[in-house]
This record gives structure tokens, sequence and C-alpha cells, in this order.
């Protein structure tokens, strides 16, 4: 009997150090995750300052990358509000965050009014060009559908790490504090 109760110790006191292990990793991210995780497809296009943007530039960044464009009064300007509250909760560590929107409508979005679009938002957030061959490839490789004319299209955000890869996705319910929270976790990783 008394093995019996030792060895019910033990297994008891193996599982609670299991379980407070478990709860001292790292924090779970809030986002759908994405697994296993994959490096993200370079963007190649031109931002909306005329300057030419690669996505593998800003390695040791986290990105956030949304589809939309410059006439949107409906998902694009709630997403990128949400993005915004997310960067001002995140505090300091912001700095190491590029948000783009890649256009979803290359007939009607223009240097201009994509930069009058963004900087509603934040000065820092870019707005993505391109030719429709350019955007069709990168819509493409990240399974962006897009139909009428640009105006119906993805409404989430892909998150990739420091590393270049695609960590998780959030959708248009996600909160401005789940994203911080992410972008924290995400920021603090090696």
């Amino acid at each position: 009997m008394q093995n019996k109760t030792l060895s019910l110790r033990i297994t008891t006191l193996a599982l609670i150090i299991m379980i407070l292990m478990a709860s001292c990793g790292a924090p779970a991210l809030k986002g759908e995750v994405i697994s296993p995780t994959t490096a993200a497809a370079d963007i190649i296009l031109t931002d909306h300052n005329g300057q030419p943007f690669q996505l593998n530039a800003y390695s040791g960044k986290v990105a956030l990358v949304f589809f939309g464009f410059s006439n949107c009064v409906d998902e694009c300007p709630a997403t990128l509000a949400l993005i915004r509250q997310a960067l001002e909760t995140a505090g300091a560590t912001s700095k190491d965050v590029v948000v783009v929107m890649v256009s979803t409508d290359p007939v009607r979005d223009t240097p201009q009014s994509m930069k009058e679009f963004m900087e509603n938002f934040n000065p820092d957030f870019l707005g993505l060009l391109g030719t429709s061959d350019e955007l069709t490839k990168v819509w493409q490789d990240y399974g962006v559908t897009i139909m009428d004319g640009g105006e119906t299209h993805s409404s989430y955000t892909y998150v990739i790490d420091k590393k270049g890869n695609l960590r998780e996705i959030f959708s248009p319910e996600a909160t401005s504090d789940d994203i911080a929270s992410d972008i924290t976790v995400l920021l603090a990783e090696k």
C-alpha cells in the first residue's frame, strides 16, 4: 500500500510540475496561428511615396499586412483604426512594426489617394501600389480573392514575425488589445 501511495504522490507531483512548466512558457498568440509556421511571401511593390517596397527588407521588424483600397468607407478604415489603436497600446515597441495596406484597386488607387488615406491613421503606415500583374501576384501569394473592382477583398490582417515568417492572421473581429499583445510577444522573440 505504501508503494502505491508513494507512486501516486510522485505521479501527482510530476503532473503539477508539468502544468506549472506549461503555464510559464511563451504566451499564446491570440490570432489564428499558422501552424506549421511558413515563410511569408515577399511583397515587392511601390509605396505611396513612390519608393520601392520589399517586405524582406524589414527583417527584424513585425509586419502587419492588410489588403484594401483608398476609397473604402467601411472595412478598410475600421481595420486601420484598429491597428492604430493596437500600436498605441503596444507603446514604444511599436516603432519596430511596419504596417502596410496592399491595394486591391489598381485602377483607382493613386499615390496621392493612398497617401491621404493612410495618413488619416498614421503617417508611418504605407499604402502599396503596383501594376495589375504585380498586385495579382501578391494577392495570389496571400490567398486573397479580389472581386467587384477591388471593393470585395480579404478583411484579414496578416502578421509576419521578425524572421519573415507568416505567424498568424487576425480576423475583422479581433480586438486592438489582442493585436497589441501579440505584437509585444512577437517583438520579444529572439
